[in-house]
């Protein structure tokens, strides 16, 4: 038997906490890839929900008016509270905050990451 041979048993023989230590910790990585990988399912699918939300959204604020003068009047009432909060009336004009995200279609131009540029 040649002198390598003999060293590479000695040291399998000599370090079996290696193997084990290094079994334990293959396992771990696994376990985090796999969890990695879930999470990352779960952002896809949640991206893919938002985005839905969002076109609905845009849909129903690029509607309103029209939606607005065809309902009924608790029906005005409800689209009214679903969009903005604190009406009040001063004098001639009515004050009012939009919830959101409604607030933020409304000053677009403050927005400049929204331009894609």
């Amino acid at each position: 038997m040649d002198s390598s041979s003999t060293d590479d048993s000695r040291l399998r023989g000599a370090l079996p906490t290696a193997d084990a230590d290094y079994d334990k910790k293959a396992r771990e990585l696994k376990d985090q890839q796999a969890e990695i990988a879930a999470r990352i399912e779960q952002h896809q699918q949640g991206n893919a929900e938002y985005r839905t939300t969002l076109e609905s959204l845009i849909s129903l604020a690029s509607r309103a008016v029209e939606l607005f003068e065809r309902s009924k009047t608790e029906q005005k009432r409800q689209l009214l509270a679903f969009v903005f909060s604190n009406l009040a009336p001063r004098g001639k004009k009515l004050e009012f905050s939009l919830r959101s995200p409604f607030d933020l279609m409304v000053d677009r131009r403050s927005y400049t990451s929204w331009l894609g540029m």
